[in-house]
Order: C-alpha cells, then structure tokens, then sequence
C-alpha cells in the first residue's frame, strides 16, 4: 500500500468521522441528502434535509448508521457494511467534490448536495476528487460556502446550447474553446464527441478548494432535466 493511499484511506476515516455540530434552524436553509452505492448505480435515499447542521447529523437523521473505531468510522449505513478485504467502503462528497475533513466538522449550506456513496475504492482511492452526477453542482454552490466564477467554451456549432447552460450556471463567460479561461474559474466544455458528462480537477491534486472542469456532449435538454444525476460520470 502506498502511503499516499494510506493517506487517502486516513482522511475518509476522519471524514467520517464523530457526529457533532449544533442544531440548524429554519434560516439556515435546505440541503439535499443522497445515498448511493456502486458509484451512483444504485439510489437508497434521496431526501430534503435541513442545512445549518453537520454532514454527518444530517445523514444519521435519515439513516440507520453504525460506526466503530470509537464513532470515528462509519461502518455501515442502513445495513451496508464497508470491508477492508474487499476494498469497499462509504465515502461522502458535498456538490460532487470529495470531502477533505470530518463529516462531523463540514456544516451544510443553503442549496449543498450531500452524497454518501459506498464503492469500490482499488481503482480509484488516489484519485477520485470530484464527480459530475451533482451537475448544476459545484457551480452554483461550491464547496464549504466558497463559489468561483464560471466559464463556458463550446465546440464549432455548439454556441446556443453553451448559452442555455450558461444562464443555469449565472455565467456571462461564453466563448469559443480555445478562448482564455481565467485560472480560479470552473469551466463547462461542450465538445462534439460521443455523449457523456465527466468532471476532472483542473489541477489534480488541488483537492475541493481546486477549480473543475467538466466536459459534455450530448442532449441539454436532458442534461438540465437531470438525466445524468446521481451517477458518478455518465455513461
């Protein structure tokens, strides 16, 4: 084992770490709460929760949670139980960008995307730092209360589409690709290839506080329908 992936196994048991946070209060607002497994193949609750509260309060509100290590883990959620041997184990992203602390210690923000995914991690504990199935997400909200400007680039033949999406993101930077795009901001790409939605970090490494890029071909209209949701990167 590498000791980035020990790393990286060590900062999931701290983020799924203690319950903690204060109560939340009808100002705080509303968050959404996903619970997936098989990185999104399969939905187990997908709930209105109140924002203002930890991630990890949130999620016991709605589910029957088990931990050990002394409540520093969580084992298991509604009876899904994660395994060493097999590589399997849950992991937790707020607006598609993986978690960089405790779940007990990230409070939820008006409009945030809490997901709970539990997978297989062999092929991807090092380096899977955001996913694309919470799209309008992180443009609208970001990470941790912290937004970017967005920009949107678009293939020969693609303006119109990159406009409608733009107004969804709030962004006033559309152009064609190939224009410079300012390096704090996340970018929307539509390219003309086979359909999909996939996320990157634009720097690897940069963790949630790092700016994204996504790329996209295919049907807008099911794109903002949320036809791609709730899958890790589509197809």
């Amino acid at each position: 084992m590498t000791r980035r992936l020990c790393i990286g196994l060590l900062l999931a048991v701290l983020a799924n770490a203690g319950c903690g946070g204060e109560g939340p209060t009808a100002a705080d607002g509303k968050a959404r709460l996903w619970v997936t497994r098989d990185r999104g193949a399969i939905v187990l609750v997908d709930l209105e929760v109140p924002a203002g509260q930890s991630l990890l309060r949130a999620l016991k509100s709605k589910a029957k949670v088990t931990t050990r290590y002394g409540g520093g883990f969580v084992q298991s959620i509604d009876g899904i139980e994660g395994s060493a041997r097999r590589h399997e184990d849950w992991f937790w992203f707020v607006n598609g960008l993986a978690g960089d602390r405790s779940a007990s210690s990230y409070r939820l923000r008006d409009g945030d995307v809490a997901w709970w995914d539990y997978r297989d991690w062999s092929r991807d504990a090092e380096t899977l730092e955001v996913v694309a199935g919470a799209f309008p997400e992180p443009f609208l909200h970001g990470y941790a209360g912290r937004t970017r400007p967005a920009a949107v680039r678009y293939a020969p033949g693609l303006a119109v589409e990159a406009s409608r999406v733009a107004r969804v993101l709030g962004s006033d930077d559309v152009a064609a690709r190939g224009s410079p795009v300012d390096a704090d901001a996340n970018v929307f790409e539509f390219v003309d290839e086979a359909p999909h939605l996939t996320a990157v970090l634009r720097q690897p490494g940069s963790g949630p506080s790092g700016a994204v890029r996504f790329s996209f071909s295919g049907s807008v209209v099911r794109l903002l329908d949320g036809d791609f949701s709730q899958r890790f990167e589509s197809p």
